[in-house]
This record gives C-alpha cells, sequence and structure tokens, in this order.
C-alpha cells in the first residue's frame, strides 16, 4: 500500500489538482475500469446534488476547506477502522464551480465551488466480512460522530452503498464491493467519496 504519510487536513490544504500516489495508481489498477468509472459518477452525482441544494448553507459564513477540513478525518479514520493494519489510499477529486453569474444559471464562477476527495481501502481476501457489513461499520462509526444518514441503501448485484450528510459541510458516498479477478481470489474494496456543500472559495478574486 502507499507510503506517502498522512498529512493533516488543516496542515494539506486540499491541493484539488494534486496526482494519486504511484500506490494509488497501482491499486486502482486492480479494480476494473468500470468500477473506477462508478466512483467517478457517484462523487458527481453527489457534487450535483450538492449544487442544487446550495440555497441551504451561506456561503458567506463557511469556507470549503472549512468543510473539507471538518469532514475528511472524519471519513478518514472511518475507512482505516475497517482494517487498522492497513493504509487507506487518499485521492483529492477536485473542485467544480457552482455560484452562478446570472439570474437563469446558466454559467457558474468560482466564487463558491464544490470539492470532493476520496478515501479507498482494500481488504484481504481472507477477509469474510460482506460489503453490506463494512458499509454498515463505516455508516455507524460517522454517524457516533454526528452525520446523519440521507436516503435508503442502495444495492446493485454485490456493490452496496449508503449516503451520509454531515449538516453544513457535506455529503459521504459509502459503498463496498465485491472483485473478483481471474487469477486470484475475491477480495472487497471499501469507498469512501466525500463532497462539500456549495460553498464560499477563499481563493476567488474575480469581480
Amino acid at each position: 500500500m502507499s507510503t506517502r504519510p498522512r498529512v493533516p487536513a488543516a496542515a494539506l490544504r486540499w491541493d484539488w489538482g494534486m496526482a494519486p500516489s504511484r500506490a494509488y495508481a497501482r491499486t486502482r489498477s486492480r479494480i476494473p475500469t468500470h468500477r473506477r468509472g462508478l466512483r467517478v459518477a457517484a462523487l458527481l452525482a453527489l457534487a450535483g446534488a450538492m449544487t442544487a441544494c446550495s440555497t441551504q448553507v451561506d456561503p458567506a459564513q463557511r469556507t470549503y476547506r472549512q468543510a473539507m477540513d471538518s469532514m475528511y478525518p472524519d471519513v478518514y479514520d472511518a475507512a482505516k477502522a475497517v482494517d487498522p493494519g492497513s493504509k487507506p489510499e487518499e485521492f483529492g477529486g477536485g473542485s467544480s464551480a457552482c455560484h452562478p453569474q446570472d439570474f437563469v444559471g446558466d454559467s457558474m464562477d468560482d466564487a463558491q465551488v464544490v470539492a470532493s476527495a476520496d478515501v479507498s481501502v482494500i481488504l484481504s481476501a481472507s477477509d469474510s466480512r460482506s460489503p453490506d457489513q463494512l458499509v454498515r461499520e463505516v455508516v455507524t462509526r460517522l454517524e457516533g460522530k454526528g452525520w446523519k444518514r440521507s436516503g435508503n441503501k442502495e444495492k446493485r448485484d454485490d456493490e452496496v452503498a449508503v449516503r451520509v450528510t454531515r449538516p453544513g459541510s457535506g455529503s459521504a458516498h459509502v459503498s463496498a464491493h465485491r472483485e473478483h479477478p481471474e487469477s486470484n481470489r475475491d477480495f472487497t474494496v471499501l469507498d469512501v467519496g466525500v463532497v462539500t456543500d456549495c460553498l464560499r472559495n477563499p481563493g476567488y478574486s474575480g469581480g
């Protein structure tokens, strides 16, 4: 797994354009392209939902960095707890403008943004826990820190997903699925994508 040291959220200051570590790239190569596509689709769906609901949060009172700094440690710790002996893989997913430039809202600027990140854990083939159990463990830990479950559990084939929210900050999409490699034993992948609400961008200097 990755040898990159964990950097506290507040210190990292979220370089959303950062490239994944080489170890993360190796990990992702074990996961079929269609699975990686589902992850990206889930994050984009969450980002879209947060953009649509941006009026529920006053962007003048909170920045997207503050929101991510408040959420990411919870997500990382909850993911790591399912396999304390391993190091979760981390990836900054990027940011997307969500502040409408006009009344119609056809175009956006970076005065407010939605930002995302991803934490993944690949479980040993000897781990007998089901995707449903892994997701439940993570959601329970997040609920213990004040997160709220949102909507129903999603199940498709061998994948399970649950969305949880942290009011005023954003949401997390907790999912787990089984992989069935041709030349190795089956194993389970846990993935937690975290997305902020549409919030103020302190780095924006436009008019």
